[in-house]
């Protein structure tokens, strides 16, 4: 180890360089506190302080506390000099930071079992700090993985809670699912290699995938080229309808255009249209699966609706519909939702009104 002896003695700094080094250390000398704090920042290799608690300019304690709050990354051992062999001096030593102390005159193999005891603790820190360091990698990797079908916030929140957030089971949200489809699809993709059909399902699933997580949605599944997704699971959201409607306007808007625009450029035809289901109530929003694979998703009579209305847009000028109680959850509806008619949903006793955009 690399011990920084500090004393304003030439006798003490001699006699603590020379047992320093009789013990198999490599010795450095500071002839006041600030000389050492001034060879602490320098040299990160340091292990070992050993310093008089007297001194001019900066005494031993004044440099001890200055160790442990403006040092950061490693850990030094301090370990104080005191002519004074009192509980007193030793609490106080021990208060400012200190691991331990030695008292004058020195003693041999006092010295040799505190440095014995620097070199487990210096180790024992420098493990830590590895293991610490290991751990932010993996809670990064962990989190861009999140991050691929949560938004940053959701993820943060999730990762940072307990492990009940990642056993099998459910809890009941009030949320907003939503299914996605791309109409023409599969015929198209009879005439197209297996390539061009990858690119183009993730280059539409890459532009749909941003107005959901834009939104703070958390996209539960890819089906094919179908998205289902859920706005306020599996963090409640109250404004989760809000959400998931600007989500489906800026799908319409703003990512179908852009897709196919794209589409145009690699020559492969104009695009396509979307269909997008909208429903908002209960959902049992938990993981499934088993204890060896464990999958997000929010169930119930609320999420089948959503997709069965998605699939209703099949064949009408439509390309949203957004169910009655998707629009009475709205805390802001936009003027261009209109009511289009009421369907008939299987599974259910009564009919459902839906609405749509306003649109030429």
């Amino acid at each position: 180890m690399r011990v920084l002896c500090a004393s304003d003695s030439p006798t003490w700094r001699l006699l603590l360089e020379r047992s320093v080094a009789a013990l198999g250390h490599e010795p450095l000398t500071a002839e006041d506190g600030l000389e050492a704090w001034e060879l602490l920042q320098a040299d990160e290799t340091i292990n070992v302080c050993i310093s008089d608690r007297v001194m001019p300019r900066m005494g031993g304690d004044e440099l001890c506390r200055k160790i442990r709050s403006d040092i950061d990354g490693r850990y030094i051992y301090v370990v104080l000099l005191t002519a004074l062999d009192s509980s007193e001096e030793v609490i106080d030593g021990m208060q400012g930071g200190a691991d331990d102390y030695l008292t004058k005159p020195l003693d041999q193999v006092a010295l040799s079992t505190r440095l014995i005891a620097a070199e487990r603790v210096t180790e024992l820190h420098r493990t830590i700090a590895e293991q610490q360091a290991e751990i932010g990698r993996l809670y990064g990797k962990l989190k861009d993985a999140f991050r691929r079908f949560v938004p940053e916030s959701v993820a943060e929140q999730i990762i940072s809670s307990s492990d009940e957030a990642v056993r099998l089971g459910g809890v009941d949200r009030t949320a907003t699912v939503m299914f996605t489809d791309l109409r023409g699809f599969t015929e198209f993709s009879e005439h197209q290699t297996p390539e061009q059909v990858i690119d183009v399902v993730n280059e539409y699933l890459g532009e749909m995938s941003e107005a959901i997580l834009d939104e703070e949605g958390t996209i539960v599944s890819y089906m094919g080229d179908g998205i289902m997704a859920v706005f306020g699971a599996p963090l409640e959201q109250e404004d989760h309808a809000d959400r998931a409607l600007r989500a489906a306007r800026a799908m319409l808007d703003v990512h179908l255009p852009r897709f196919s625009a794209w589409m145009q450029e690699q020559g492969l035809g104009e695009g396509f249209r979307i269909g997008i289901g909208l429903n908002s109530g209960g959902v049992i929003s938990g993981n499934v699966g088993s204890e060896k694979r464990l999958e997000y998703t929010a169930l119930g009579d609320t999420t089948n609706t959503a997709a069965r209305l998605e699939a209703m847009t099949k064949g009408t000028p439509h390309q949203l519909y957004c169910s009655q109680t998707t629009q009475e959850m709205l805390t802001n509806p936009p003027s261009d939702l209109v009511f289009v008619e009421e369907v008939s949903i299987r599974g259910r006793d009564k009919p459902l009104g839906v609405w749509s955009f306003d649109r030429p």
